[in-house]
């Protein structure tokens, strides 16, 4: 993901309710300014198969709302971007919603401003998340433990599932290699089906 782009769709490791592996989608939005972090949005819907196009990656609902996480992969391997669209426009995101509250700024649709201490609960806070990080909040999300518009809150999430807990720590990054091995076997199985060109001199 060292070049994606925005409206690039990529794959996050994930395990859901019944305890079984796969993945969500996620989509690249844009850098924030000041590089304060790269801004991603990632949909409900939980995949133990690729889907075999873009039209198929269901993006009608989100987990929770847009973060900011730092794209350095660090703990985990590298997320495969699974699809990209030249058509994009943040307005399919709506962008114009989206906010995220930085200190006594809130930040909403690309313009800061100033805003009170209530005012600035309300929204997602600013955290710049670790990438094996957002695996933790995906599996807290699909388990049930937050909905949709809930913050991330350590105290909610039980011990086994904490990204301090070194078991759970383990477990994610199993997960993550495991689903990195899984896709690039899904993309050798694609290049196996694609037809060879014949060599030159060949019919």
């Amino acid at each position: 993901m060292s070049k994606v782009k925005p409206g690039d769709l990529f794959y996050v490791p994930a395990t859901n309710k019944e305890c079984k592996s796969g993945f969500v989608i996620g989509r690249y939005i844009e850098l924030v300014p000041t590089n304060a972090g790269h801004l991603i949005e990632v949909f409900a819907r939980f995949y133990t198969e690729l889907p075999k196009s873009i039209d198929e990656v269901d993006k009608s609902q989100r987990l929770f709302r847009p973060i900011m996480c730092s794209l350095r992969f660090e703990e985990i391997p590298k997320w495969k971007v699974l699809f990209s669209d030249p058509s994009y426009d943040t307005s399919q995101s709506d962008y114009g919603s989206i906010a995220i509250a930085f200190d006594t700024k809130l930040w909403s649709g690309g313009k800061s401003r100033s805003a009170t201490k209530e005012e600035l609960q309300e929204f997602e806070d600013s955290t710049c998340w670790r990438m094996h990080h957002i695996v933790f909040r995906v599996n807290a999300h699909l388990a049930g433990i937050f909905g949709p518009n809930d913050c991330y809150d350590y105290h909610r999430v039980p011990k086994g599932l904490r990204v301090d807990d070194p078991a759970a720590k383990e477990e994610v990054i199993a997960l993550a290699e495991a689903m990195d091995a899984r896709f690039k076997n899904w993309e050798d199985v694609e290049k196996a089906r694609r037809p060879r060109k014949p060599l030159m001199g060949q019919s």
